[in-house]
């Protein structure tokens, strides 16, 4: 799976306390996804795994007009270059992709929306985004190449773009192991 992701300066204080639960693994949940095949990116071909994300993904105007709501993604976890963990819940096609990627670092993480394309647009502007309510657990607090995560997240970002605003709420679990990328 290829993304584009540009890189946003992060605000110090989009950073929010990790909760932590031990036996997150046991919720129901998992053992529905187990049943259930994998949502895969475009250019990913192993089709015996099972499905990694329950979580909703819904955008809307700044007046809740919906705009998207969808739980058809996955979810990847890696190292990229840094001590920070990227666990991307999203799809790619092949040309882009969009979802949302939590940052997670020394117990502390935020989330943030992407939208990606291989269109390239001279000058365009970058998005802000403003962190209202996040709220992450995770089944431990180290984790290294190899090892599982599962969790849960919410959030609601609102993502201000050329004068316009758009909503970003997700709420849901996840589970993945870490990859070296």
């Amino acid at each position: 799976m290829f993304l584009f992701i540009s890189c946003i300066h992060v605000v110090p204080t989009r950073w929010t306390e990790t909760n932590f639960d031990r036996t997150i693994s046991y919720n129901p949940i998992f053992s529905q996804l187990e049943t259930q095949k994998e949502i895969l990116s475009a250019l990913e071909i192993d089709s015996l795994m099972k499905k990694t994300s329950d979580v909703t993904y819904i955008l809307a105007t700044d007046e809740k007009k919906l705009l998207f709501s969808s739980k058809f993604f996955n979810c990847r976890s890696y190292y990229l270059q840094s001590d920070t963990l990227t666990i991307n819940i999203g799809i790619g096609n092949g040309f882009g992709g969009n979802g949302f990627i939590i940052h997670y670092d020394n117990n502390k993480f935020y989330t943030e929306p992407y939208f990606s394309t291989d269109v390239i647009i001279e000058n365009e502007p970058k998005p802000i985004f403003d962190i209202h309510e996040q709220k992450l657990t995770l089944n431990k607090s180290k984790f290294n190449v190899g090892d599982s995560i599962y969790g849960n997240i919410y959030f609601h970002v609102t993502e201000t773009k050329e004068g316009l605003k758009t909503e970003h709420f997700g709420e849901g679990y996840f589970r993945t192991k870490v990859k070296s990328f």
